[in-house]
């Protein structure tokens, strides 16, 4: 818990010298140092819930290169892709601890470079990311964070209009995670036109859809019907019954959907003042609508809950323009943001799998742990 409440602190000064600092270079580098030292402190980890165990178990049983190539050797709950990824740095003589700070060096690297492009306000993202995405995509997710960080990368290649690499990635990243699929849909939202009109109406179209999700009506259901009726064998009938099930697991909480709703709100009555002709701008944007069915008609559908992780980072980039828009208002943009993040923090640290992150512990320092195999 100490170490988890030190690294808030932390980042909120570095947060605060990242946003007040002119120079860029002294930007970058601060930038930098901070999310090094977030790689760290999830990299080293030897908490993250059951997921944690789940991932290192898998790691123990893998077999290496070549051996993994058999089918007879690869687990059946697993992605190919996911499965070849750590079987390689398995081969290579990494220990699952090893494996997990390369993870998320990784995944560091891939938030800087995939958002630098797009916003010049780091300190916001790291306080949205530290609420959002820090503890599920760095510390109890491995699969679908690495597509997550992916797509990070990818998002030019929409901005640029660069198709052919795009839907490449995009098959190899669902080889990884499964969830990575619905990438397929994201690409032709480059071709729509944005403007103050369209963001009303779809806000109108969806908004009413939010009391289905919530009255617990399965939207998903007859698809998996359809699916599992057809499939044509047991292992297909059963992943259809998996991500189709009519029973919500996991379904988004209402805090997020008004959370979603309280930046929206604040986003179109500024949103004149964004240049949505600007490339940036606009696939930004749309990346932030991406949320709002996610939020809505499907904030109970199991198979798309995890889905809004691809894009919650987006918050961050939009309420950046809009401080670089709304001068008078920046400072109380900043207490808002930084309230809501470092409460939300707090609120995971206490409430996720009973307490999982209570007790932080790294292997950083502690002999009986390796970064290699023994």
């Amino acid at each position: 818990m100490a170490v988890l409440i030190t690294l808030l602190i932390v980042c909120l000064f570095f947060t605060y010298a990242i946003e007040t600092v002119k120079s860029e270079k002294a930007r970058t580098r601060l930038t930098i140092i901070c999310l090094t030292l977030m790689a760290l402190v999830s990299g080293t980890r030897l908490v993250g819930g059951t997921d944690f165990f789940i991932y290192h178990g898998h790691y123990n049983h893998l077999a290496t290169f070549p051996q993994i190539l058999n089918p007879a050797y690869q687990p059946e709950n697993f992605e190919i892709g996911y499965t070849y990824i750590a079987s390689f740095f398995k081969t290579l003589g990494f220990s699952f601890y090893g494996f997990c700070l390369i993870h998320s060096i990784f995944f560091y690297f891939c938030l800087w470079k995939g958002l630098k492009r797009y916003t010049s306000h780091f300190g916001i993202v790291i306080l949205v990311f530290l609420y959002k995405l820090f503890f599920y995509n760095t510390m109890i997710s491995m699969r679908q964070s690495i597509t997550v960080a992916c797509f990070l990368l990818m998002v030019p290649w929409i901005e640029e209009k660069k198709y052919i690499k795009y839907y490449i990635a995009t098959y190899f990243v669902a080889l990884i995670h499964n969830g990575a699929y619905l990438l397929y849909l994201i690409y032709p939202l480059v071709y729509v036109a944005l403007s103050k009109d369209r963001i009303r109406v779809l806000n109108l179209i969806f908004f009413p859809t939010l009391f289905i999700g919530m009255a617990g009506v399965d939207v998903l259901g007859p698809i998996g019907e359809i699916l599992r009726t057809h499939a044509t064998d047991d292992n297909m009938a059963e992943k259809a019954a998996s991500y189709f099930e009519s029973e919500n697991l996991s379904p988004i909480g209402i805090l997020h959907t008004v959370e979603y709703f309280a930046v929206m709100i604040f986003v179109y009555i500024n949103v004149n003042k964004l240049d949505l002709r600007n490339s940036k701008v606009h696939i930004v944007m749309w990346m932030f609508l991406c949320l709002l069915p996610l939020f809505t008609l499907f904030r109970g559908s199991e198979i798309l809950t995890r889905e809004k992780d691809y894009f919650l980072i987006y918050y961050a980039v939009i309420i950046g323009y809009l401080i670089d828009k709304l001068p008078k208002s920046r400072n109380l943009i900043y207490v808002l943001v930084t309230l809501i993040c470092s409460v939300g923090y707090v609120r995971y640290v206490y409430a996720f799998d009973g307490g999982a992150f209570m007790k932080y512990e790294s292997w950083l320092f502690d002999p009986h742990y390796s970064m290699f195999l023994k």
